[in-house]
C-alpha cells in the first residue's frame, strides 16, 4: 500500500510544481516588462508559452517552439538596445558641451626675508593660493550621472 501512496505523491508533486513553474513565468514575465527588463520579460514567456503547450498537448518540440522563442528574444533584445540608446542620448543632452574658459591667475606672495617675518601672514598667503589653484583646476561638483552601464 505504502508504494502506491508514494507514487500518487509523486505524481500529484509533479504536477504541482509543474503548475507553479508556469504561473510563475507568466508572473516574472509581466512583472520584468513592466520593469523594463525586456529579455528577461522574454525568456520567461518563452517558458510559459512552452508550459501552456505542455499543459494542452499542443506540439511543443524545438522545431515548432523555434520561431517564436527566437522572435520573442529577438524582440526583448531590441527592447533593451532602444531602454539603453534613449539612456545614452538623455545622458548626452545632459552634459552641456565643452567650452574651455580662459583661467587669469594672479599670485602675490611677498616672502620677508627677515627672521622676524609674520609667519602666519605667509600661511595665509599660500592658504589663499592653494584655494585658488583648487578653483582654477575645476574641481567642483560633476552634473548628476545618470545611473546605468557607461558607453564610451
Amino acid at each position: 500500500m505504502w508504494p502506491v501512496a508514494i507514487f500518487l505523491m509523486a505524481v500529484v508533486l509533479f504536477y504541482w510544481l509543474a503548475f507553479c513553474l508556469t504561473v510563475a513565468a507568466w508572473l516574472k514575465a509581466i512583472v520584468h516588462l513592466l520593469g523594463g527588463h525586456f529579455i528577461r520579460a522574454a525568456l520567461w514567456l518563452n517558458v510559459g508559452v512552452f508550459m501552456l503547450f505542455w499543459w494542452f498537448d499542443k506540439p511543443h518540440d524545438w522545431d515548432t517552439m523555434m520561431p517564436g522563442i527566437v522572435f520573442f528574444t529577438g524582440l526583448g533584445a531590441l527592447g533593451t538596445f532602444v531602454r539603453f540608446y534613449r539612456r545614452h542620448q538623455r545622458a548626452v543632452e545632459a552634459v552641456p558641451p565643452f567650452e574651455p574658459a580662459p583661467v587669469v591667475l594672479n599670485i602675490n606672495i611677498e616672502l620677508a626675508t627677515s627672521p622676524h617675518a609674520d609667519r602666519h601672514a605667509v600661511n595665509d598667503a599660500l592658504a589663499a593660493l592653494a584655494s585658488a589653484l583648487r578653483g582654477a583646476i575645476g574641481t567642483g561638483q560633476s552634473p548628476r550621472r545618470i545611473p546605468g552601464p557607461t558607453v564610451n
